[in-house]
């Protein structure tokens, strides 16, 4: 394998990484420190009372959130079915270089790597309180893969010879 299809593997487990700590992190707060019971001209005690912080509520994705995902996972399955047909009928690769889609496993791989970053990105926009972003990106992306799907299966295809 030569230095590009590594550096492309190296890249989409490093994002896969990311994705998975940036959605294990908790939002639980470490804990305070014991405060000493007794006094000193060194330490003395300052009775305070515990500060209440109010932090906003952590927002969970809704069905129609899960729908959009669904949605993303489909375009996806179709990208690919409709990418590997294009190709067998004598098409070309614009976008993707062509050691990804010419190798199935690779191209299965790239697609679901994507598919998970669009969800992870969107389950991290939700939940640090955008909503909105994450479902316009969700629905920017849904309607230009599935114009990459129509787009592949009414190009004429014209047989290798």
């Amino acid at each position: 394998m030569n230095l590009r299809r590594w550096t492309f593997i190296a890249f989409g487990l490093l994002l896969l990484c990311c994705l998975l700590a940036c959605t294990s992190a908790s939002g639980e707060p470490a804990p305070s420190a014991p405060v000493p019971s007794y006094s000193s001209s060194l330490h003395p005690v300052i009775a305070t009372a515990p500060a209440r912080l109010s932090l906003p509520r952590r927002e969970t994705p809704h069905l129609l959130d899960f729908g959009l995902y669904a949605s993303v996972a489909g375009y996806r399955t179709l990208d690919y079915l409709s990418t590997r047909r294009a190709l067998a009928g004598g098409a070309r690769e614009k976008v993707l270089p062509e050691w990804v889609v010419d190798n199935p496993g690779t191209f299965i791989a790239f697609e679901g790597l994507a598919a998970a970053s669009e969800v992870g990105g969107s389950v991290w926009l939700i939940r640090h309180g955008h909503r909105r972003i994450a479902r316009t990106m969700n629905l920017v992306s849904i309607g230009l893969g599935t114009q990459t799907v129509v787009n592949n299966y009414t190009e004429p295809l014209t047989l290798a010879r």
